[in-house]
């Protein structure tokens, strides 16, 4: 097995057999666009679902937008991050562009297909489609930046796709790094990639 690396308009080359493949985030350029997306990718779980028995049949259900946040100063990771970046100067902006993918990075998506090629095709022609000014997704967002991919979802009456939260969270379609391995015995790939998204917990994986 050959673990193939391809980013951006580069995809076309994946092979055309089955196999698993993952997707990153590797910014071209760095700026402080970039460093929101980062900050972007942090951000979640955004909600959370408690419920207590009590007594007499009684429960409590909380189920509550949740805030990420960072140190002893609590505040949103978000924020943190741009001034990591900030403060790390050249060295860690370097890194980011270079050599964070993959061996240092949390994958965004991992997936399997019989053709990885149509597959990794479909997912980045998708994304592509999202930045359109004139797709309704884009439209939202220009009016509710900071939208969660769960508010653009029930808004818009959307189901969940990578390229949809991959959208949301502003990463563009020649940021994306894809990691592909073809495999010649495909029977056990739902098997393998149930693993790796559960050791993995992709950003843009479905909740």
């Amino acid at each position: 097995m050959k673990i193939i690396e391809l980013q951006g308009s580069d995809i076309v080359g994946a092979p055309q057999q089955p196999g698993i493949y993952a997707w990153y985030y590797r910014p071209r350029a760095f700026g402080n666009r970039e460093a929101e997306t980062l900050g972007k990718l942090i951000t979640i779980p955004s909600s959370v679902k408690t419920e207590i028995s009590l007594r007499y049949r009684l429960t409590w259900n909380v189920d509550s937008n949740a805030n990420t946040l960072y140190g002893k100063d609590r505040q949103p990771v978000n924020k943190a991050v741009l001034e990591l970046v900030a403060d790390g100067g050249d060295l860690t902006k370097f890194f980011i562009q270079k050599f964070m993918v993959p061996h240092f990075a949390k994958p965004l998506y991992i997936g399997i297909s019989d053709n990885l090629s149509t597959r990794v095709k479909e997912h980045y022609d998708s994304l592509t489609e999202l930045w359109d000014l004139d797709a309704p997704v884009s439209k939202y967002l220009t009016g509710h930046p900071n939208a969660s991919v769960e508010d653009v979802l029930d808004q818009l009456g959307l189901d969940h796709s990578f390229a949809i939260s991959a959208r949301v969270k502003g990463i563009a379609p020649r940021d994306l790094v894809v990691c592909v391995c073809p495999i010649q015995d495909p029977d056990k790939l739902r098997d393998l990639e149930q693993i790796l998204q559960i050791l993995a917990d992709p950003i843009c994986g479905r909740s």
